[in-house]
């Protein structure tokens, strides 16, 4: 079988998308597939961070389903929401002009704003925000803890000890925090950031694809609640992840909806192709 698929960049973070608006793909189809088409192999030469399916819903502007490389879904992915607001732009599902878009993604219904070539994404609620401390490399270590749609730690690199961020062994550490016995067999995301001047530089160790990661909306939303909690900063908070690209976290507060976190930032269509699967 034949697929066109798009790869995209949201702010770093890079997505293979389908437009599964016929219903071309199964959900064990894509989940079959997630594997084979975020990984380099003889049937893909682009490695990506998630698989999303753009499909049609009764109620709203469309569906996005979207799945880890390993296969696993139902989770909020936060720059993958924004990525398949542009790419839905591209198929003319939406249009530019719409003041709204509103969309379903992990049981939720997420609203967007199309800000030129910005895409601003209205995240959920926050489920959960404690401070949690870890046995981390033989010692504790104070984190936070923030579920918002996604499970994140985030921790700031001075309580490892640690001055430079690019010389984190993030994998290493990132590893022992995803599987810590503490988050039981769900795992949690981990994030580590620092603060230069009134800017966060982050990484982040994504569950599911089992690495570091270019960019992590949601855990770029969970350091900025962090970042102003214990660091002294006001929103909006301007975040520079790995991959260089700027994301923007405010905080908004609405009559109807109380308080809402915005994700902003850039999204991209880097290459179009079809491939056999």
């Amino acid at each position: 079988m034949k697929i066109k698929i798009t790869y995209m960049s949201g702010a770093g973070n890079l997505f293979t998308v389908i437009d599964n608006t016929s219903n071309i793909l199964s959900s064990e189809q894509g989940k079959s597939l997630a594997p084979i088409l975020c990984s380099v192999n003889e049937k893909n030469k682009f490695e990506t961070e998630g698989l999303m399916l753009l499909e049609q819903s009764a109620d709203y502007n469309f569906k996005c389903v979207f799945f880890n490389p390993d296969g696993s879904t139902g989770m909020m992915c936060g720059n993958g929401g924004r990525a398949i607001v542009k790419f839905a732009l591209n198929k003319g599902v939406i249009k530019s002009n719409q003041d709204k878009v509103l969309f379903e993604m992990a049981g939720a219904v997420y609203s967007a704003e199309i800000l030129d070539e910005l895409i601003d994404l209205e995240m959920p609620n926050i489920r959960d925000y404690k401070v949690q401390t870890l046995k981390l490399q033989g010692r504790l270590v104070n984190t936070h803890y923030v579920d918002n749609g996604s499970q994140h730690t985030v921790i700031r690199i001075d309580k490892i000890d640690l001055l430079d961020i690019s010389k984190l062994d993030i994998n290493g550490i990132g590893r022992e925090v995803r599987y810590n016995e503490a988050f039981g067999s769900i795992g949690s995301n981990a994030n580590f950031y620092d603060v230069k001047g009134k800017i966060v530089y982050l990484r982040t160790y994504e569950r599911g694809v089992e690495k570091e990661t270019g960019a992590c909306g949601t855990g770029a939303v969970a350091t900025a609640i962090t970042a102003v909690e214990e660091s002294g900063l006001n929103f909006p908070v301007d975040i520079i992840p790995t991959s260089g690209e700027k994301i923007t976290i405010d905080k908004r507060i609405d009559v109807k909806k109380g308080t809402k976190f915005h994700l902003i930032g850039p999204a991209i269509i880097l290459k179009e192709m079809e491939i056999e699967v």
